[in-house]
């Protein structure tokens, strides 16, 4: 049985789409349980005769339309039943009881196979494997269901059952009239069967012997028997055709005294090619029911980390289930309410709403229905709302936990989500819209489940509980098997919230006196035998006093038994039941004076009651310890006994170790405004005083930075901190948001920790793997600042540099985020030379640096992450999908790029020029839209896989599930079902009224919009309102639009409109000719917001968060969409603005301008992201920004040999020359009249060849002065290269005087005076060809193209030998050959890419130079012509018996996956890269390795540095490293010096696949 979705991705790949669909996605879910916080429970026999099964082929399960038959074989002294259940109830059958359950196999037809291997019972039997096999193939044959089938087969056989099914698969090969059965077996799958023998059976066969009986197929299994050995052997001859899978064991199985592994991994696996390996964490009894349990908990761990599920859930129900008494809360199960609720009753609403008075036992009910609900075996998730407990206090808390719960129940579910996580769907963890539309809406609520409940209990401690109205309940579809218990107190407000829903939406329950009276009898009986009364009747009667004094409060009553429970003698019980009041604020109030009375311990106490009341969640009690020691500079001695000793019954620790308040009720009380006491908390001051003790903590010494960024990986990592450090550094600032902002002590604090230690904070912050607190804590810093500046001057230096880190950690995150997940310790050298030069990170603690950057322009933050340029034609479409990104061209090209880091994935071409581009929604389809077709990609092969005639004159394109719908001019809607092979669906015409549905519509549309949750279609044209057409009812719905002051709707020019792509939201933003931007209800046709805006384009955010504008003169404006609150405008270039696209996350956005895609990230988007943690009064500001305007892009650069200067060629044709110690321009030398991308330089002569775009060639004379320092003296020659092609590379022999330039076609060989001598054309096989000089000869020259090397002289151009090379070129094009020595060796690095595609590198191979040796060349006549130059006779070839020049490197092919870009080579031989986490790495290509991959990292450069392609301008400068950024020479000094070593990451799979890293770092 497999232990991972491997084999299912096989199956769904191999397996005919067209029998299979989207019908099973997961092997997996064979055993899936119920849930792991179900109850276990003991399951006794059934009672059926024979546990083992019956003989022959058994149908255990047949949907109605079977589209797989997969058959479970046994093994020796197993059954048909036995072998695959865990006891001998058949309700642990799994594949008859569990499996057909599984969503995933409900097509999937079921049998098991039986046959008499019970080797314990009978006589001697003759029967053996063959016999077997044979009768395996009969039943298969003769079977009913399989005879006239069609479907794959997969067979699954356990220990010796898979010799059986072997046997039987080559036997069906060998007989004619099962072919067509054979050629239906499609995988099959081995658990632990001994392919080559047991040792085990010999002993067995032994035994036998011994009994007087023997087995022949016991006999079979031997170690190396002569009949597995022959199925084993004839078994290869039939396998090429089927998917083969072996599972081995490695546990040892007990037997007896002995332990023994039955069948080793040797015997356990083919050992053919195809065949995939897997061990079991098990023996070979139990390798059948581990790999279930493996699967599980692996994803449910992923799970755990992707949803942020911290906390065990177990613990709140515990707390609750430990509070009830046996026999209590039984009341609700007997309730009509309840039961029809539970039984989804067709008139019973889905929303049960129990309401109590505080401190009734609802929580302790709640629990109750869990523990019935878990009783019933059903489904169900829960979540305890808990107001002192941030993290269990907002709603976001309580849906990533019902969906995580929901997730480890059902297996559906479990791989929706863990395929978000696979395509990166990111969300604000405390956002709780974001999560609801993206986990629910477009995940589990897409999903087919069973029944399933939710309990949710104390709702009125969320702090944002009306989102659950608007934004869930009143959104559930009716029809969703979902039923939702909720408990709270009856308090108004969450009264008018459940009466929105309607009346038909939920029923309410309240806890009345009567219902509980019977249950708090119970608690006092049982805790009254230990009070201190003279007899039973006096026992009795203070039973009564107790009740009657009460009313129905379970608090009230625990917390009177428990001082009861303290009085030693019967007139002090009396007495004390006397003097304690009725209800809880008496009682709090006695317990409080009681408290003041104490003459020592209240300064502790009042620090505990203050952390117990407003920290923002419960503290451990060694957390609680650390905070005290800072706070009142003293240690409690037994945390806990203290705790309680001090604060009475006011605080409680549970039984978790967490210090909490006893209720809610309780800490009202004590922030109750009206209280008078000494130990009244005011919250204001709470926050405060706590903000004071966890700035303490983080400007102390265990918060200092290591001292050099050299050692802050090691010193980091092995620092341990106090356990208090974790809640100072994630909760500060939410403490600091909710402080009074007026004490200058405070204000200190935080400028010192911003000063100090805010480096360190970020590192514990970025462990997390979780960016997003520092986003948060800069918008409470914000907060916390501009509360103080109210007060205080906003002037001083302190101000300025706490203002400058509240822009700046956002601007980390955007920019850093990926080098910080991957390397925390990054923050300390590897991320601040990076920032503008006037940024307050920059200038933090510069004296320590071992790593800076010289030559960065930029001294502000720059919005533009990226501006990719279009040399050879204009943008004309963009969109965003999961992973990439799409622009379209003009010229038909379409260019993707990942959709985080901005770099070139994949060039496609549409054949026209695109129109239109869109990705389908988790997939990996993207569709494009000319004039004339529209093709459907799949973006990871760049193949087509539809292509449709377009509509006329087509405007809109979208996917909507599995349809691809177009809208044309001529006001129809074209669509093809995706899942029926593209089939074209009939076109559905919309009308502009309702009178004329019958008569086409002739008038073109203007503009036009789509909204999927509404199935509502808005389309503007000339002269009258905005149409909408209904196309669920496919009928006209009505109008909309901008209403004038008479009240009529305006007939305006629209010029752009867009739904808001929400489904709980019915808002349309339409922008009109006269500049007017507008927000309107369509349905309610109601004008909600206008203001004049100028916008031409308009795009949403996918999460209806945002609206972006393109208007005039290149401005691009964000509004809050539910608003149209202007947030931000930026202004770069002048260019019209055609279309604004945001990504999938909703972080950034790309606009078309031009030849131009531009990428945005304000930082008012990430600050705007995070959930509010305070009542912060919407700010009503506008970020303005102007981009910095694009310079002359350095296009080719060349250093000098003395590492002094570099010049650069830059694309207006200007060759300029910069200074290596600044990275500063010194002069512009010359220029040409088109981009220069070629320069090299002839050392001995001190000429610069340059070479642009339209293959002019220029060489000029430079010299060197004192006075004016480089200048260009004189032309050397001035030519071009008329030859079609472009220049693609030059090779220099300044000791011949002659250089080649090489186009795809054709070599050109030239002397130095600028004369052309030779031509060599290509014209069959043109491709990228590289030339270098010859290691060992200045007289000659290697030519490479992949496939072989060649051998040329200089003086005539000659070939003279030819070296074959084994390397696969397919589908690649050499991008570099480098020449370099290492340790004294010569080597060749090839570093192939994409044919015609992207940069990005895609294979590297070694080559032994001295492989083309010329010491001894041998003559051979058989040398492959090289061009359609005849072959001179005589020359020398290597002779064909030479050594294969290619260096056999299984660690250098892992590495590959892991390379970007070759920079180039150190003086000691070590390979230079960029990796694709875009880390400048380095690499020993001489380490002979330990089977896996080990290569250091050294600085991480910013994905903006890249434009868009792995294919940056780079060099090594001895120990620094060389970037052309835009017109900068950027030069990164020490880069090289600093070393974090990733270990054992890229490691080649037996599979072939290869691993890359995440982040391990030694």
């Amino acid at each position: 049985m497999p232990d991972n979705s491997t084999p299912t991705s096989s199956w769904r790949k191999e397996i005919d789409s067209s029998q299979t669909g989207n019908h099973f996605s997961r092997f997996s879910s064979f055993a899936s349980g119920s849930s792991n916080f179900s109850a276990a429970t003991t399951v006794v026999d059934d009672g059926v005769g024979d546990s083992k099964g019956p003989l022959g082929l058994n149908l255990l399960f047949s949907p109605s339309e079977p589209l797989i038959d997969i058959i479970f074989v046994h093994g020796l002294g197993g059954g048909s039943r036995k072998t695959w259940s865990k006891t001998t109830s058949v309700t642990h059958f799994w594949p008859q009881e569990w499996l057909p359950k599984d969503p995933a196999f409900k097509t999937v037809r079921i049998h098991s196979f039986g046959y008499a291997s019970d080797w314990i019972k009978g006589k001697d039997s003759c029967l053996n494997i063959h016999h077997f096999g044979k009768a395996l193939l009969g039943e298969m044959s003769t079977s009913p269901y399989l005879g006239e089938a069609e479907t794959p087969i997969v067979l699954i056989g356990h220990s010796m059952g898979g010799l059986v099914i072997k046997k039987a698969y080559m036997l069906a090969r060998q007989d004619a009239a099962c072919e067509s059965l054979a050629k239906r077996i499609h995988t099959i799958y081995f658990v632990a069967t001994p392919h080559r023998g047991s040792a085990s059976a010999k002993l067995l066969s032994n035994v036998l012997q011994a009994a007087y009986s023997s087995r022949a197929y016991v006999t079979d299994l031997k170690r190396s028997s002569g009949a597995v050995q022959a199925i084993n052997d004839e078994f290869r001859n039939y396998s090429a055709d089927i998917d083969l899978w072996s599972f081995y064991e490695t546990q040892k199985l007990k037997i007896g005294v002995f332990s023994t592994l039955v069948v080793d991994p040797d015997s356990a696996t083919l050992g053919y090619r195809e065949e995939k390996q897997t061990p079991m964490n098990a023996d070979h009894r139990t390798i059948l029911l581990k790999s279930k349990e493996k699967l599980w908990r692996s994803q449910v761990k992923d799970l755990e980390k992707y949803l942020g599920v911290s906390e065990k859930l177990e613990d709140d129900l515990a707390t609750a289930e430990d509070a009830r008494l046996p026999g209590t809360c039984e009341w609700l199960s007997r309730k009509d309410t309840y039961l029809r609720w539970k039984d989804f009753a067709p008139d019973s609403p889905s929303v049960l709403w129990i309401t109590g008075k505080p401190a009734a036992g609802k929580s302790v009910l709640a629990g109750y229905a869990i523990d019935h609900l878990r009783r019933t075996n059903v489904d169900h998730s829960y979540f305890f709302f808990k107001y002192g407990d941030k993290s269990k206090s907002r709603l976001s808390a309580c849906l990533r936990s019902m969906a995580f719960q929901m997730a480890c129940t059902n297996s559906q579910i479990r791989d929706t989500l863990l395929e978000m996580q696979k395509d990166d769907v990111t969300f604000d963890k405390d956002n709780e819209r974001t999560i609801w539309r993206k986990l629910f809406l477009s995940g589990i609520l897409q999903t087919e489940f069973s029944r399933h409940y939710w309990v949710i209990d104390a709702l009125d401690e969320c702090v944002n509980p009306s989102s659950l109205f608007d934004m869930t309940l009143a959104k559930i579809d009716r029809s969703t098997p979902l039923r939702i218990l909720i408990t709270s107190r009856e308090t108004s407000e969450l009264e008018k919230s459940f009466m929105t829903l309607g009346k038909d939406r939920f029923q309410s329950e309240r806890i009345s006196i009567a219902d509980t009276l019977p249950d708090i009898r119970l608690l006092v009986e049982a805790k009254s035998k230990s009070l201190v009364v003279k007899d039973d009747i006096d026992r009795a009667a203070l039973v009564e006093k107790i009740l009657a004094k009460s009313r129905g409060s379970f608090l009230w009553t625990v917390l009177v038994l428990n001082e009861l429970s303290n009085s030693f003698v019967e007139e002090e019980t009396n007495q004390v039941l006397e003097d304690v009041p009725r209800g809880m604020e008496l009682l709090y109030q006695r317990t409080l004076e009681l408290m003041a009375q104490a003459t020592r311990g209240k300064k502790v106490t009042k620090s505990i009651l203050t952390w117990a009341t407003c920290a923002a969640r419960p503290l451990a009690t060694d957390e609680l310890d650390g905070a005290l020691k800072l706070e009142v500079k003293g240690i409690l001695s037994k945390s806990e006994e203290a705790i309680v000793a001090l604060c009475g019954q006011l605080v409680t620790v549970d039984k978790f170790g967490k210090v909490q308040m006893v209720h809610e009720t309780a800490r009202e009380f004590l922030l109750n405004e009206a209280l008078e006491s000494e130990l009244a908390i005011n919250k204001t001051d709470a926050h405060t005083q706590i903000a004071r003790t966890c700035l303490t903590y983080l400007t102390g010494e265990e918060m200092n930075p290591p001292r050099s960024g050299r050692l802050a990986s090691a010193l980091s990592g092995a620092r341990k901190r106090a356990a208090f450090s974790l809640y100072a550094c994630e909760t500060f600032s939410f403490h600091l948001s909710k402080a009074d902002p007026l004490p200058n002590d405070l204000f200190l604090l935080v400028n010192q920790f911003l000063e100090s230690n805010v480096l360190s904070w970020i590192e514990v912050i970025a462990q997390s793997q979780n960016l997003i607190p520092l986003i948060r804590t800069a918008k409470n810093i914000r907060i916390y600042l501009n509360a103080r500046t109210a007060e205080r001057s906003p002037l001083g230096k302190q101000i300025q540099n706490i203002r400058g880190w509240t822009t700046d950690l956002i601007r980390i995150v955007a920019k850093f985020g990926d080098a910080l997940i991957i390397s925390p310790t990054a923050i300390y050298s590897l991320v601040l030379p990076f920032c503008p030069t006037e940024s307050t990170a920059y200038n933090i603690a510069k004296s320590g640096r071992r790593l800076s950057v010289a030559g960065l322009s930029n001294t502000q933050w720059d919005d533009r992450l990226a501006c990719i340029n279009f040399p050879h034609g204009q943008t004309s479409a963009v969109c965003h999908g999961d992973e990439f990104f799409a622009v379209g061209l003009t010229t038909g090209t379409v260019a993707l790029y990942h959709a985080t880091s901005f770099q070139e994935y994949k060039v496609i071409n549409h054949g026209e020029a695109v129109k239109f581009l869109h990705f389908k929604s988790k997939s990996d389809l993207l569709a494009s839209c000319g004039v004339k077709l529209i093709n459907i990609w799949d973006i990871r092969s760049g193949q087509i896989i539809h292509c449709f005639k377009a509509p006329q004159r087509s405007i809109y394109l979208a996917f909507e599930k599995n349809l691809l719908i177009v809208a044309s001019e001529r006001n129809y809607l074209a669509s093809w079902d995706l899942d029926n092979d593209g089939a074209q669906l009939p076109d559905r015409p919309w009308n502009d009224s309702a009178e004329h549905l019958n008569t086409p519509l002739r008038r073109p549309p203007r503009a036009i919009s789509f909204s999927a949750g509404h199935k509502i279609l808005a389309v503007a044209y000339s002269g009258q309102p905005v149409t909408l057409w209904d196309l669920e009812a496919d009928m006209y719905y009505g109008t909309c639009g901008k209403k004038l002051l008479n009240g009529e709707t305006t007939t305006y020019i629209v010029s752009a409109l867009v739904f808001k792509p929400n489904i709980n939201c019915n808002l349309l933003a339409v922008s009109y000719l006269d500049g007017e931007l507008v927000l309107l209800d369509p349905l309610a046709d109601q004008e909600l917001e206008s203001l004049h805006a100028n916008c031409h384009t308009l795009a949403a955010s996918p999460d209806g968060r945002l609206l972006a504008g393109g208007a005039g003169f290149g401005t691009i404006q964000i509004y809050e969409f539910d608003t149209l609150r202007l947030l931000y405008r930026v202004k770069s270039s002048n260019f019209y603005i055609k279309h604004i696209a945001f990504s999938r996350d909703n972080l950034h956005f790309a606009d078309i301008r031009g030849s131009q895609c531009n990428i945005w990230e304000p930082a008012v988007l990430l600050r705007d992201l995070v959930g509010d943690d305070s009542s912060e009064v919407t700010s009503t500001s506008v970020v303005e920004a102007t981009a910095q305007e694009a310079k002359v892009k350095i296009s080719a650069m060349i250093l000098h040999p003395t590492e002094e200067v570099a010049f650069c060629g830059k694309k207006d044709g200007s060759v300029s020359v910069y200074d290596l110690k600044t990275g500063s321009q010194l002069q512009t030398l010359y220029h040409h009249k088109s981009l220069v991308h070629i320069l090299k330089w002839w050392p001995n002569s001190d000429l610069i060849m340059s070479i642009d775009a339209s293959n002019g060639i220029l060489t000029w004379k430079l010299n060197k002065t004192q006075q004016d320092g480089w200048v260009a003296e004189k032309v050397q020659f001035q030519s071009r290269l008329d030859c079609g092609r472009s220049i693609i590379q030059v090779l220099l022999n300044e000791t011949v005087g002659k250089f080649i330039l090489t186009t795809r076609e054709s070599d050109h060989l030239w002397s130095i005076d600028g004369n052309q001598q030779d031509i060599r054309t290509c014209p069959k096989a043109p491709g990228i060809r590289k030339w270098i000089q010859h290691p060992q000869s200045p007289l000659h020259m290697i030519c490479i193209d992949g496939s072989a090397a060649r051998i040329y002289t200089w003086s005539d151009w000659s070939e003279i030998a030819y070296l074959p090379l084994s390397i696969d070129t397919k589908g690649l094009q050499l991008r570099t050959v480098t020449l370099f020595t290492s340790r004294h060796k010569q080597r060749i690095l090839l570093e192939l890419s994409e044919l015609d595609g992207s940069a990005h590198t895609r294979a590297l191979h070694l080559l032994d130079a001295t492989s083309f040796s010329l010491a001894h060349p041998s003559t051979r006549e058989d040398v492959t012509p090289a061009s359609n130059t005849k072959k001179e006779a005589g020359k020398a070839p290597i002779e064909n018996e030479s050594p294969d020049p290619v260096i056999t490197s299984p660690l250098l092919i892992s590495l590959t996956s892991c390379v970007a870009q070759v920079i180039g080579f150190r003086e000691t031989g070590k390979l230079i890269f960029l990796d694709t986490h875009s880390w400048v790495c380095s690499f020993d290509l001489e380490d002979p390795g330990t089977g896996s991959v080990s290569y250091v990292r050294h600085f991480f450069v910013p994905y903006d540095w890249l434009s868009g392609t792995w294919d940056v301008i780079c060099a090594i400068l001895k120990r620094n490293v060389l970037f052309a950024r835009n017109d900068d020479v950027v030069i990164v000094k020490g880069g090289l010096e600093h070393v974090e070593m990733v270990e054992e990451i890229c490691v080649k799979m037996e599979t072939g696949e290869t691993k890359c890293p995440s982040g391990s770092l030694s």
